[in-house]
C-alpha cells in the first residue's frame, strides 16, 4: 500500500512537468544569407528582444549554422531561429513556409519571384526591408600612381589579363593579393566584377588584416576587402567606375549607392508575415535596430549630416547649384515594373527610398537644421531617347520629391534635373536605368 502511495504521489508531482515541457515556445525563423546571420541579424534581433520587454536572453548553438536565441515574457518562451545557408536557400525557405523572413544579400531574381508568386508584392515596403549596406574596397598601396579603375579594368586583372601596371596606367608588375577561402568580398566579386572568369593566381591571406598589411609592404600589390575592414595608413581604397563616373568608397557615396560595389542586405516576409516577425523587420528599420547594425560594424541607414564634397563633377549648372551646399548621404530611387526584379511596385520610390523618406523627415526636423533650405537635383538615363527627354524625366523626378517635401513643411530652394549628364552607370546595362535615375538631397 505503501508503494503504491509513493507511485501515486511522484506521478503528481511529474504532471506538472510534463505539462510544462509541452509548451512549445513559439519561433520567430529567420533564414538565408551566411554574411547576414553571422553577427548582423543576432546583434538586431537581441536589441529587438530587449527592447520589446525580453528576458533571459541568450544564445544557443543546437547546429554548426544554426544560432537560437532563447528569451522569455509574462513566462512565455520565444526562440528566434537564424539559420545560416545562402540567399537562395532563404528564399526557398520563405516560399515553403519553413522561414518567416529571408535574408537575401540581393533582390529575388525572376525564377525565385515566380516561384513565390503567393508571397505578395516583394517591391513593397511592406514586404522587402533594407536592414544594412555593404560592399567591397579594392585597395593598393598608397604610392600606386593609378587613382581609378573601371570595373573592366578590375576584371582583367584579377583574371590576369593585366600582368603589367602600364597596361592602366601605372607601371611595373601586378601583384594580386586575396582573402583565401569563402567570403563575402569575394562573393560580390564574383557577381559584380569577374562574371564567371577565373582567378589568376594570387598572394592568399588568412583574413582582411592580413591582406591590406601585405598591401602595405608591396607597392605593386592591388586586393580587395569588405568596406568593413580598415586600412591602415599606407593603403588606399581605388575610385571605380561602371560605365559612369569614378566614385571612391567614402561613407556619403557608399550610403547613396553612389559606390559601384555596395549592395543592400535585404530582409523579406510575405504578405502574411507573422506579427512577431513583422515587429522584428519594422523594428531593424528604426534607430534603435539601425543603432544595433551600426554596432556590428556594417554600415547603418541612419541619416547622418554629409560632408561638401571638395570637388563635383558635372555640368557647369549642376556645380553651381550645389557649390554651397552639403550633400546628405541619400540618392533617392524608384521602381519601375519588372526593371528592378522585385515584383510589381506598389510604390514610385522603391523600399529602401520610402523609408529614407522618413528618416530625411527626422532628420531635418532636428532643431539644428531648422531654416535650412533643400535642394533637389534629378538624373536621368541616357534611354530616354534624347538630352531634352532626359531633362524632362530628370526634371520630373526632382519635382515629384520636392512636392513631397514640401507636403511635409519643409523648404526647396531649387528642384532642378540635370538630365543624363552624371551618369553611374552604362545606359544599356541591367541595373543602369534603376541607378542612374536617381534624386540626389543636398542642404544649404
Amino acid at each position: 500500500m505503501a508503494r503504491i502511495s509513493n507511485w501515486v504521489l511522484a506521478l503528481l508531482l511529474t504532471v506538472p512537468c510534463l505539462a510544462s515541457a509541452q509548451v512549445d515556445a513559439e519561433r520567430v525563423r529567420i533564414h538565408g544569407s551566411q554574411t547576414m546571420a553571422a553577427r548582423l541579424v543576432p546583434a538586431v534581433a537581441e536589441a529587438w528582444l530587449r527592447d520589446i520587454g525580453y528576458e533571459g536572453i541568450r544564445r544557443a548553438q543546437p547546429g554548426p549554422n544554426v544560432t537560437e536565441i532563447h528569451a522569455q515574457r509574462d513566462g512565455l518562451p520565444l526562440i528566434v531561429e537564424i539559420a545560416a545557408s545562402s540567399s537562395a536557400d532563404g528564399f526557398q525557405d520563405l516560399v515553403d513556409g519553413n522561414a518567416q523572413v529571408a535574408m537575401m544579400t540581393r533582390r529575388p531574381n525572376a525564377a525565385e519571384l515566380d516561384a513565390g508568386w503567393q508571397l505578395g508584392d516583394l517591391a513593397s515596403h511592406d514586404q522587402e526591408f533594407a536592414l544594412a549596406l555593404d560592399g567591397v574596397a579594392v585597395v593598393v598601396n598608397r604610392n600606386n600612381p593609378i587613382a581609378k579603375l573601371s570595373l573592366t579594368q578590375l576584371r582583367r586583372i584579377f583574371a590576369g589579363q593585366v600582368r603589367d601596371w602600364r597596361e592602366v596606367g601605372g607601371r611595373g608588375a601586378v601583384h594580386l593579393h586575396m582573402v583565401g577561402g569563402t567570403n563575402s568580398a569575394r562573393d560580390m566579386m564574383d557577381e559584380r566584377v569577374m562574371q564567371g572568369d577565373a582567378y589568376a593566381p594570387a598572394e592568399l591571406h588568412v583574413d582582411g588584416n592580413a591582406l591590406v598589411q601585405a598591401i602595405a609592404r608591396d607597392p605593386q600589390g592591388i586586393g580587395f576587402v569588405t568596406l568593413r575592414q580598415p586600412w591602415g595608413a599606407n593603403v588606399r581604397p581605388m575610385a571605380l567606375s561602371d560605365g559612369g563616373r569614378a566614385v571612391a568608397p567614402t561613407r556619403l557615396a557608399v550610403q547613396s549607392e553612389d559606390y559601384p560595389l555596395t549592395r543592400r542586405l535585404y530582409l523579406y516576409g510575405s504578405q502574411m508575415m507573422g506579427a512577431l516577425s513583422r515587429s522584428f523587420a519594422l523594428y531593424a528599420m528604426g534607430k534603435r535596430g539601425q543603432d544595433a547594425v551600426a554596432q556590428t560594424g556594417h554600415l547603418s541607414l541612419t541619416m547622418r549630416p554629409g560632408a561638401k564634397p571638395a570637388s563635383t563633377s558635372g555640368p557647369r549648372e549642376y556645380r553651381g547649384l550645389v557649390a554651397n551646399a552639403t550633400r546628405l548621404p541619400v540618392s533617392l530611387r524608384f521602381n519601375f515594373s519588372g526593371a528592378n526584379d522585385s515584383g510589381i511596385a506598389s510604390s514610385v520610390y522603391d523600399s529602401r527610398s520610402v523609408r529614407d523618406l522618413e528618416r530625411l523627415t527626422a532628420f531635418l526636423q532636428l532643431p539644428i537644421n531648422r531654416g535650412r533650405r533643400v535642394l533637389v537635383i534629378g538624373f536621368a538615363d541616357a534611354n530616354a531617347g534624347s538630352a531634352v527627354a532626359a531633362t524632362l524625366m530628370s526634371n520630373d523626378r526632382a519635382d515629384l520629391v520636392a512636392h513631397e517635401l514640401m507636403a511635409r513643411g519643409f523648404s526647396v530652394a531649387h528642384a532642378r534635373g540635370i538630365g543624363s549628364q552624371v551618369p553611374l552607370a552604362a545606359t544599356g546595362t541591367p541595373t543602369a536605368r534603376y541607378r542612374n535615375e536617381r534624386v540626389e538631397i543636398w542642404l544649404q
